[in-house]
């Protein structure tokens, strides 16, 4: 049973001083030390970046109306059944 004990060790220094002993990652880093991506730098990259970046759209203009008019049209209801409107005492 060799697997993980026989992959090369990352040898980054931890915060005591001493090497890391996690196995290393082709890049002979181990998943901790072996850095995170700086994203793209290119005018390309960002630019794929931009046109690939998908949003909910939970945020947008149109969804902020469609909430505030929503709770206008509950208000409304609301003084029509005559229930007191939810958070007045």
């Amino acid at each position: 049973m060799q697997g993980a004990h026989a992959a090369a060790r990352c040898g980054a220094r931890t915060r005591s001083g001493r090497p890391c002993a996690s196995p290393a990652m082709a890049n002979g880093r181990c998943r901790m030390h072996g850095g995170t991506s700086t994203g793209p730098r290119t005018a390309e990259g960002l630019a794929r970046i931009r046109t690939a970046r998908t949003t909910h759209g939970g945020r947008s203009a149109e969804m902020r109306s469609l909430r505030r008019h929503l709770r206008e049209l509950l208000a409304r209801s609301a003084e029509l059944v005559g229930e007191p409107e939810k958070g007045s005492t």
